[in-house]
């Protein structure tokens, strides 16, 4: 049973403009928007994701707004999501971590939105944290680290769902 000691502040979708630290990711991909979105609402999404070995809800399904799930980051940091914006007929959903087995955040969260791509769908992947009390200086040194991981996870989704292109 994993321990999470760390409460996390709650943000909702402002803070994807607003969070210290922000990146976000649009990936074209060969796959169609509900195939994209259906990998992403599974109960195991994120599976193709090497970086991320274990991500599971803990809420049943139906999912939607309200929705939890753990998360393992590199299988070293867990965290526990609460899903604040789930939007089938947009294909979009917004999670915000409620808590972290070590401090690494004070808030984090992630947006994912399908949309239709001539071909194909568009992803657009965004992440967006403030560091723990005291661990800014720490996390902008880490920065490569997470770009580093960044790339892992657009690597992985464009190999899973066949790529077109790549759009920063």
């Amino acid at each position: 049973m994993t321990t999470f000691r760390y409460a996390l502040d709650p943000v909702d979708e402002t803070f994807f403009d607003t969070a210290p630290m922000r990146w976000r990711v649009g990936l074209e991909l060969a796959a169609s928007p509900d195939e994209v979105w259906a990998e992403l609402t599974s109960p195991l999404p994120l599976s193709w994701c090497r970086a991320l070995p274990d991500v599971r809800y803990t809420s049943e399904a139906p999912y939607g707004v309200g929705t939890t799930r753990e998360a393992s980051v590199l299988g070293a940091y867990r965290m526990r999501e609460r899903f604040f914006r789930w939007d089938e007929t947009d294909r979009r959903k917004s999670f915000h971590a409620i808590e972290g087995t070590l401090p690494v955040f004070s808030a984090f969260a992630e947006d994912y939105h399908v949309l239709p791509f001539d071909g194909g769908s568009k992803l657009v992947w965004s992440f967006a944290f403030t560091p723990w009390k005291g661990l800014d200086s720490a996390l902008q040194l880490g920065r490569p680290l997470a770009e580093s991981l960044l790339a892992s996870l657009v690597k992985d989704t464009r190999n899973h769902f066949g790529p077109l292109t790549e759009v920063r």
